[in-house]
């Protein structure tokens, strides 16, 4: 059973390494030895094991043998995977979401915007992209489709942010992003779903182009 010091420390040291990642301070097949890191994060083994554990799930991480573990390598195929279940259940979230979404909603929306704007490092990018869509997701209180819908935006995250396509087209992702809150604002189903739809499918087009 893992205690609750253990579980705050778990989840803090994976909030450190997903930064790590994300801002390219550990490359894809970089390994992760659990020894320099329980040095570096001021944790202790079984934390640290929860939190690569977590990371395993989300797509950043990959166990090496039995007690290895590396920064995964984004493969075409799960990235491919990623975005056709991204472009299934994000919609489905925001139509469930739309009726029930306030101002306060649109407002927190606007904030992670804002906040983008101004902002250059990847990692940082990347949680500002989950507060918005979560702000517009939320209002469906469907828990385990938000659950889902988190994940797999971490595991795309990672691949936006190894192809460098989250800071290249920051101000893309930024008017697509703006294009859909209006959208929301003016209660418009049809052009909130036309608009969360293409703004995914721009980003996956900008992360093959940068693939190849």
């Amino acid at each position: 059973m893992v205690s609750d010091t253990d579980k705050t420390q778990a989840e803090m040291a994976t909030d450190r390494i997903r930064t790590l990642i994300l801002n390219g301070t550990y490359r894809p097949g970089q390994p992760l030895r659990q020894e320099a890191l329980s040095a570096h994060l001021h944790v202790s083994r079984t934390p640290l094991r929860h939190a690569l554990q977590s990371l395993a799930e989300e797509g950043l991480v990959e166990a090496v043998g039995f007690k290895g573990a590396r920064v995964a390598e984004p493969d075409p195929g799960i990235v491919r995977d990623l975005f056709e279940m991204r472009l299934l259940l994000e919609p489905l979230a925001l139509k469930s979401a739309l009726p029930h979404q306030t101002k306060l909603d649109f407002a927190k929306a606007e904030m992670a915007l804002d906040a983008a704007d101004a902002e250059g490092d990847p990692s940082k990018l990347s949680e500002l992209n989950w507060e918005f869509h979560h702000a517009l997701y939320h209002p469906s209180s469907r828990q385990t489709l938000m659950k889902t819908i988190e994940q797999l935006n971490r595991a795309s995250a990672f691949a936006e942010t190894i192809a460098r396509s989250i800071v290249v087209r920051s101000e893309k992702s930024a008017a697509e992003h703006r294009e859909l809150l209006q959208a929301c604002r003016n209660a418009d189903e049809d052009g909130a779903i036309a608009s969360l739809t293409k703004h995914l499918q721009l980003a996956y087009h900008d992360i093959q182009n940068k693939e190849h």
